[in-house]
């Protein structure tokens, strides 16, 4: 009978400590989640802000008091290339992407 407590025991504890793990990763995705719309943020702003005359601007968005992301903007032959870095709590979330442009709207 005893055996049979202590094995029932076990089971329920077991059973809430990998809710509990289970719960952590799902906050996880959601900081990943976060940060990644925080440096979707920046490349938004990168695109709607070309900077044309010089070869490289950088740039941090903060809002209320936090860095949301950082912004690297590079004019490149034929485009520019953007480096966003999003951030939330703990998690960063780096994208790089290129964007063609062509010469008559430079």
């Amino acid at each position: 009978m005893r055996g049979l407590v202590f094995i029932l025991l076990i089971l329920i504890y077991t059973s809430g400590y990998s809710q509990s793990l289970a719960s952590d990763s799902s906050s996880v995705e959601n900081d990943v989640y976060f940060a990644y719309k925080n440096a979707m943020k920046g490349v938004i702003w990168a695109i709607d802000n070309l900077p044309f005359k010089k070869a490289a601007t950088y740039k941090d968005i903060i809002e209320n008091n936090q860095k949301v992301c950082s912004i690297k903007v590079f004019n490149q032959e034929g485009g520019i290339k953007i480096i966003s870095m999003g951030f939330y709590n703990s998690s960063t979330v780096e994208i790089t992407t290129y964007k063609s442009i062509p010469e008559k709207f430079r």
